[in-house]
């Protein structure tokens, strides 16, 4: 079920991030700490939300070649974010 806090952003709103979860797992050993301390202060397009409400963020995208696109891509929780508008 999504938060209430959760519905008051949709797909394609900006949101800036000013406080990350104090406790972040990183499993998969990719710096998961790491990504969300450099996106703490940085605005990002809402892309979508999962079950649990968390915001979808794409954080860091790479294009190391014509034919080869990667991305860093952060679930958040709404609390963590606040509404801006969009970057000029």
């Amino acid at each position: 079920m999504v938060s209430a806090r959760a519905s008051k952003f949709k797909v394609g709103d900006f949101v800036r991030v000013v406080k990350i979860p104090s406790v972040l797992q990183d499993s998969a050993h990719i710096d998961t700490p790491g990504v969300f301390e450099r996106a703490l202060g940085k605005t990002f397009r809402v892309e979508g939300f999962n079950d649990l409400g968390h915001l979808e963020l794409v954080v860091a995208e790479h294009h190391p070649s014509s034919d080869n696109y990667q991305s860093d891509t952060i679930w958040i929780e709404p609390q963590f974010v606040t509404p801006v508008s969009p970057p000029a």
